[in-house]
């Protein structure tokens, strides 16, 4: 049985996001060639990029530029180290957003997706915060009422969607548990703990399969052209072409595509570098 290609395709909010890549027919013999499994840091750098991948999915899917990102910190007089605390405080305000946006009128459904941090001095636990917008400030400061919400800042969505924030976000955890070696420092951190937490009404993009519609040529003139983004608008004709990312893997013998793409009634709020429209 031949090799066939597969078009794994993400629809999310303004975007898409496309892959394309072999999938192997599964040997029937009995003499299978020994797998070649990745290190433990190339298997950990993949789950970081899989893990901000997701997460950039997920803001893009769930928010708008009307939702906002922020930081709660506490003050010293209500601070602590322990982190079963925190995760309740956060719950805690959360709920009390929910009621304060009802008091309010606000109809729209609060979500909300955040991480924990830790400063680079003194390793103060905190907040990375991405939520629906509709409170000022000074509301949020109240509800939150432990210390300060800190750099405020409505969501902005380029070509790829918010990839830099997703990124930023999914590697809190990562410092967190990377930082300390002796588990006595943070006694209620696990090592499995969650990159981040998001709110269960929270959309979680799942992708559709394609297989048979693409075959190794095609695969190979995209990568060969793949700076020329306008061959993937005549492949998706309602979306323009932010970049392409080709991967050639020498052990298989062919070729891995990353295409992202946005609609075209879509106007970002900015521009990145990687855009030639």
């Amino acid at each position: 049985m031949a090799m066939r290609y597969r078009e794994q395709i993400y629809d999310y909010g303004n975007y898409r996001e496309v892959k394309m890549f072999p999938v192997f027919p599964r040997q029937r013999s009995s003499h299978r060639k020994p797998k070649h499994r990745p290190t433990r840091k190339v298997q950990e750098r993949l789950n970081q990029v899989n893990a901000e991948r997701a997460l950039a999915r997920l803001i893009a899917a769930n928010f708008t530029s009307n939702d906002i990102k922020l930081e709660l910190t506490y003050s010293p007089m209500d601070y602590h180290d322990s982190i079963e605390q925190s995760k309740r405080d956060i719950v805690n305000f959360f709920r009390r957003v929910k009621r304060a946006r009802q008091r309010a009128g606000i109809t729209v459904e609060l979500k909300y997706i955040y991480a924990f941090g830790q400063g680079s001095t003194g390793n103060r636990i905190h907040f990375h915060v991405i939520m629906s917008g509709g409170l000022s400030i000074q509301q949020l400061a109240k509800i939150w009422g432990k210390g300060y919400v800190d750099k405020v800042a409505p969501l902005m969505f380029d070509e790829q969607g918010v990839t830099g924030i997703a990124r930023y976000f999914a590697q809190q955890q990562t410092k967190i548990i990377d930082e300390y070696d002796e588990p006595m420092l943070v006694p209620d951190l696990k090592p499995k703990t969650k990159r981040w937490v998001s709110s269960h009404n929270c959309v979680k993009p799942a992708p559709k399969n394609y297989d048979y519609k693409l075959t190794k040529r095609d695969v190979s003139y995209y990568a060969q052209n793949s700076e020329d983004l306008r061959i993937f608008e005549k492949r998706y004709p309602e979306y323009f072409c932010s970049e392409c990312k080709p991967f050639w893997n020498d052990e298989t013998g062919a070729y891995y595509l990353q295409v992202f793409l946005y609609r075209k009634d879509f106007k970002p709020d900015i521009y990145s570098s990687a855009s030639n429209q």
